[in-house]
């Protein structure tokens, strides 16, 4: 009986003591959107985009990024697409690795991925040099891009800043921490860079590959596109992973993957243009190619893109003997 009422009142005062801290408990919540971490490995975490476009439901977190902590540094690939977020995501990060982020890196100035680097006050914000050039230009124009695609939710952008790195990397590859870095092109007038992390055989290709879909070719040229995958394709090893620009984890031979796809893209679109069919028609199913990529948005909008760039280079080619001498 003693045992009994002794239990009773020990459970109603721990029920008084959890009512009472309640407020505490609040006040030291996360503040939103809600951002779910992965873990990838020992020390590293995956923080998933979501897939397509940005909207207003999605809030502009629609790319990947990496976060890996080594001793007394948390190093984050990319910062989200808003201060917001990327308070948000520190204040995860640090009850997750028991480290706020001390490194934030750029890979390419899209502002799904830089905009974010505004929250992470005391960080070391780091970037290639052709990357942060890129943003000292394209970014205030890109907080407005970004505040129209966000529709109802803009109001993230409220207290939009540009906050650009303030360490430059130079060179075509490196080091820096436990990541290794490679630039490459995505156009003549836009660089990315890939971030590799040794130990748990992860590679970053923001810009360059995605697995929500077909690659996002706008912006881009695929010469450099092509230059890039095989430079991939050739370098990757087989135990290789790929965390790409959206969409889960990929396996070493998604760069391969991807130049097929653009092969078959531009085998389709020169068929057609050989039958006269109009660039309006809807882009074709590709043999060889996923039923993910052919049913996806941005394969119309490549088909468009390559389609174009074709043309372009049919105008821009200089006359044979034969035609000069018909006219």
């Amino acid at each position: 009986m003693q045992r009994n009422w002794t239990s009773t009142v020990c459970h109603v005062a721990t029920a008084a003591l959890l009512l009472l801290a309640g407020p505490a408990w609040a006040a030291n919540a996360c503040p939103g959107p809600a951002i779910r971490v992965q873990s990838a490995a020992p020390g590293v975490w995956l923080i998933p985009g979501a897939p397509g476009d940005t909207t207003a439901d999605n809030r502009g977190a629609i790319s990947n990024l990496l976060a890996v902590r080594e001793g007394r540094r948390l190093w984050l690939v990319g910062s989200g697409p808003s201060i917001a977020y990327a308070r948000a995501l520190n204040c995860q990060l640090q009850r997750i690795s028991g480290r706020r982020v001390t490194d934030v890196i750029a890979p390419w100035p899209r502002p799904e991925l830089v905009l974010g680097q505004a929250g992470l006050v005391g960080a070391r914000r780091w970037a290639h040099e052709d990357v942060a050039g890129a943003m000292r230009e394209r970014c205030p124009r890109c907080i407005e891009r970004l505040r129209l695609r966000l529709g109802a939710a803009a109001t993230d952008l409220a207290d939009a800043k540009i906050a650009l790195p303030d360490h430059r990397l130079q060179g075509e590859r490196g080091t820096l921490g436990p990541l290794r870095w490679q630039r490459l092109q995505r156009s003549g007038d836009t660089s990315v860079t890939l971030w590799s992390l040794p130990r748990a055989h992860l590679r970053t290709a923001h810009g360059l590959l995605w697995a929500d879909g077909a690659p996002d070719l706008r912006d881009a040229d695929t010469d450099s596109l092509e230059r890039a995958w095989q430079q991939l394709a050739a370098d990757v090893t087989e135990d290789a992973r790929w965390v790409p620009e959206q969409g889960p984890v990929l396996p070493a031979a998604a760069a391969a993957a991807h130049l097929r796809y653009l092969q078959a893209l531009r085998s389709a679109i020169d068929d057609a243009q050989a039958r006269g069919a109009p660039e309006s028609d809807p882009a074709p199913a590709l043999p060889g190619v996923s039923d993910v990529v052919n049913q996806s948005l941005r394969h119309q909008l490549n088909w468009q893109h390559v389609w174009r760039e074709a043309e372009a280079r049919w105008m821009a080619a200089p006359l044979t003997p034969a035609a000069s001498s018909s006219q």
